[in-house]
């Protein structure tokens, strides 16, 4: 029934009002800012905030954390997309990654064609791998003793560090998710990550609240992950600040449908003229 209830939530998202909001999910409006400074940022409106518990707790007894499963064969579709992941610092996400990995494998480059949509087909399989990874790491934590807003937090940071190893062209990728024909892939794995981290944080809302919920979310997510691309700073320290800065906002946030389409609406042009002024093309192009 879970899944059920999640396919049909992914639709609803796809097709419904909240479609056309969390369309607009690419950054929120600080992280404009964020495409040309990573350095301190202007006095933000959460200083004077209480402070928010991120505490992490780790299960007690041992016994309790996930088991590594049996190592099982690796069908070729899933070899491939590994080995490509090896050249994507060097050829990008594109058919030249999964042609070397192929060649890595002893196959001939055009293997890549088990992968029709080239490099959008193996960013959506990191993407999904990497949903997949962050939900085990999870799963190794004692959720019940952590607070909501440090198991959001915690998730998000497990995930963003997923997208470290090829942090210098996930610019790229993301030009390539914002552009107008991989928008339903994009949007998607957007949908489904956010809908991930609320369900492990234990978020099992059936009105409204499920769908601002996640929109907010994935607002707080998109504007992370594009600063992350600019942070030079060591193990980016300056990206989980920022998120910490990000979750406030959230916290203390009016949650009603006009506030939360105004602060979405607002960012998805900055989002996309960051994105343009790195050479990408977005739906806001006229050419």
């Amino acid at each position: 029934m879970l899944a059920i209830r999640r396919s049909a939530a992914v639709l609803a998202k796809q097709h419904g009002r909240s479609a056309q909001i969390i369309a607009t999910v690419v950054a929120a409006p600080k992280a404009l800012s964020a495409r040309y400074s990573t350095g301190p940022e202007a006095p933000d409106a959460t200083a004077n905030r209480p402070h928010i518990d991120y505490n992490i707790h780790f299960r007690a007894d041992e016994s309790t954390k996930a088991q590594p499963a049996a190592s099982e064969p690796l069908d070729v579709k899933t070899q491939l997309a590994e080995a490509a992941l090896k050249h994507v610092l060097t050829k990008g996400w594109t058919v030249q990654a999964l042609g070397a990995g192929a060649n890595d494998l002893g196959y001939p480059s055009v293997l890549h064609g088990l992968f029709p949509g080239g490099g959008v087909d193996l960013i959506d399989y990191f993407l999904k791998k990497s949903k997949l990874e962050m939900r085990r790491e999870m799963e190794h934590l004692d959720l019940d003793s952590m607070r909501i807003t440090a198991k959001i937090r915690t998730a998000c940071i497990m995930r963003l560090k997923l997208t470290a190893p090829y942090i210098s062209t996930w610019p790229d990728a993301l030009g390539i998710m914002a552009q107008p024909q991989n928008a339903p892939m994009s949007l998607r794995n957007l949908g489904e990550l956010v809908d991930e981290m609320w369900y492990l944080a234990g978020d099992r809302s059936a009105d409204l609240n499920w769908y601002s919920k996640r929109t907010l979310l994935a607002g707080v997510y998109t504007s992370t992950e594009l600063y992350m691309t600019q942070d030079r700073s060591p193990d980016f320290e300056e990206t989980w600040k920022f998120l910490d800065r990000r979750l406030q906002d959230v916290a203390f946030f009016g949650r009603t449908t006009s506030e939360i389409t105004n602060y979405l609406q607002f960012g998805v042009k900055s989002a996309f003229g960051v994105l343009s002024s790195m050479g990408h093309k977005t739906p806001f192009d006229r050419r």
